[in-house]
């Protein structure tokens, strides 16, 4: 339903016409020491690109109006970067408010907090999502500058414990004094406020408020709109960094390698030992479990090719490169490269050389029994040899990407409402798909995974022993960058396609990559520490705004775009997650 230029309220009055005054040269610019209701902003500034776009410096001051015949209202729009979905559906519709009736008197400024994995934003991540968003069909001429805003230093707007993104926040420009804010507004409330403000401006009559109707006498446009995008995933995307990665000889040598419990030396571990397919390819335990107990939950991974970003932490950027991982963890097969490439030569010659045709298998007569980086027996052999060793093993992980690739799901409820069975879902699931819109969790569970593929600190408990807080992201970018199996380095496909290296900065401190949802109803125990036993021990944790600050079973602070759930909310959104059922079809 596309917004109309009027009707509510009709047109806004014409501004007043009268001659400006002299005592507009003594109104005070910018240079206020706080954002809050009715005060004037500071003088702040932004890196990122100008109205134009070109890239440079975005400043308040360049908004301040002092002498205009009549206040604008400089729409301060704050989003939480590539990641945030509810801020990616309003960047996406900003043709609505340049085209409404009172968009000669709106300016845009846009504010980006982070990057896409959740990292503080720079310049290259406001022009980007400046690129992105003009990028949506109607959005082409529409005039907004985009700044980085690291420190989301709008937030102090609202005296709120949580505030859901994108945040409004409405100023005149002849004072640059704060008038109005809101956070996530449907569209009707929107253009409500934006009006209201105008007429507020001009000391004219507050508008009248015209609602859009409810789908399905429930949702907002906007929420149904992000509800319509949570569609069942077909084929994962490509991955260029694993030539074989769609490859049906390597799949097949993959399906083997999956369940072979052979590759480790305990004889009693295989990938489907976490990965079961019987219990949604994960296993159904508070910590997976190998050849020893480990500290975090084993994610179910049936949509596992789809990640940006691999394992609780991201110490992996790839499929394979996870594949990899456990082989070599003392907690997992406790095995070594040496090992496996042996186990494959013995077992799977032919199946590892009709996959690999140009890299055959090293000489097993010329290896020790087992060996990796580090270990004397493995260090000793030629560098060559050492090559061909983990180009081989490369290869397994390779293979058992390829086979996970092939992971589908079955539809669920969610998936016949959304394709037009109103009664897919009960009164009760609407009602917590619903809340479950309204809280905020589209920020970041959304798409046809309901996952944003980034970090956050939610404050949730560690699964670790001694009950020590677990460090998450910030330990996993501190592996990644010392990790072989970069996407960037030299036994990638397509080194080219790897990302920018990321940066431990202090808010990925305790943070873990955003679960994704779809599957969740199949799952046992929550959370990266696998402590909640039911999902609504997941929200009531949520309800509290996690773990409190003092607790020494988290770490870092927990994210100020998180808003608590309130009671009803605690008890409402697990009926809608009981739904999110994702049954896989395992070839």
């Amino acid at each position: 339903m596309a917004c109309s230029g009027g009707g509510e309220g009709g047109s806004t009055p014409a501004p007043p016409t009268k001659p400006v005054s002299a005592r507009c040269e003594d109104t005070p610019g910018p240079g206020g020491s706080q954002i809050a209701m009715g005060a004037r902003l500071p003088a702040l500034r932004f890196e990122g690109a100008r109205e134009d776009g070109a890239p440079g410096t975005v400043a308040v001051a360049d908004y301040f109006e002092p002498c205009a015949p009549a206040s604008r209202v400089l729409v301060v729009r704050v989003h939480g970067g590539a990641w945030c979905g509810t801020c990616a559906w309003h960047a996406e519709h900003t043709s609505e408010l340049a085209s409404l009736d009172v968009s000669p008197r709106l300016r845009f400024l846009d504010l980006v907090v982070g990057d896409r994995d959740n990292a503080p934003a720079g310049a290259a991540d406001a022009v980007a999502f400046r690129k992105a968003m003009l990028g949506a069909a109607g959005n082409e001429n529409v005039k907004v500058a985009v700044g980085a805003d690291p420190t989301f230093a709008f937030r102090a707007v609202a005296d709120s414990p949580g505030v859901p993104l994108p945040l409004y926040v409405l100023v005149d420009t002849r004072t640059l004094t704060v008038r109005d804010f809101v956070s996530n507004p449907d569209p009707a409330e929107l253009r409500h406020r934006l009006r209201s403000v105008v007429a507020a401006l001009d000391g004219a009559a507050k508008p009248a408020r015209t609602d859009e109707p409810l789908v399905d006498g429930i949702f907002h446009r906007n929420e149904w709109d992000l509800v319509r995008a949570m569609t069942l995933p077909g084929a994962p995307p490509a991955d260029p960094t694993n030539a074989v990665a769609d490859a049906p000889d390597a799949a097949a040598l993959g399906k083997a390698l999956f369940a072979d419990t052979s590759l480790s030396p305990s004889g009693t571990v295989s990938c489907a030992t976490c990965h079961d397919p019987q219990k949604q390819l994960s296993d159904g335990l508070p910590h997976g479990r190998g050849v020893a107990e480990g500290d975090r939950k084993t994610p179910d991974i049936v949509f596992a090719a789809f990640s940006r970003a691999q394992f609780w932490d991201g110490r992996a950027e790839t499929l394979w490169a996870q594949a990899l991982g456990p082989f070599e963890n003392p907690k997992e097969f406790d095995a070594s490269r040496v090992f496996v490439v042996r186990r494959v030569a013995a077992r799977y010659a032919d199946a590892y050389a009709k996959a690999f045709p140009g890299t055959p298998l090293p000489d097993p007569s010329s290896l020790p029994e087992a060996g990796k980086p580090g270990d004397a027996a493995y260090d000793a052999l030629a560098p060559q040899v050492q090559t061909d060793v983990t180009r081989a093993f490369v290869n397994v992980g390779k293979a058992i990407a390829a086979y996970e690739r092939t992971f589908r799901a079955k539809p669920n409820a969610l998936d016949r409402y959304i394709g037009g069975d109103p009664s897919a879902l009960s009164v009760l699931e609407k009602q917590g798909l619903s809340i479950f819109a309204q809280a905020g969790c589209m920020q970041c569970h959304w798409g046809p995974r309901l996952t944003d593929d980034a970090f956050h600190n939610t404050r949730m408990p560690t699964g670790r022993a001694d009950g020590s807080a677990d460090p998450g992201r910030s330990e996993g970018i501190a592996a990644l960058l010392r990790s072989e199996f970069r996407a960037s380095g030299r036994w990638s496909d397509a080194p080219t396609a790897g990302s920018a290296e990321p940066v431990a900065t202090k808010n990925m401190l305790g943070a873990f990559k955003t679960p994704a949802l779809r599957g969740t109803a199949g799952l046992s125990f929550y959370g990266h520490g696998g402590t909640a036993k039911t999902l609504v021990d997941v929200t009531e944790l949520y309800g509290q705004g996690g773990l409190a600050g003092d607790d020494r079973r988290a770490a870092g602070d927990n994210e100020p775009w998180l808003m608590p759930f309130s009671v009803a909310a605690q008890w409402s959104i697990p009926p809608f997650l009981g739904t999110l059922t994702a049954e896989p079809i395992v070839p």
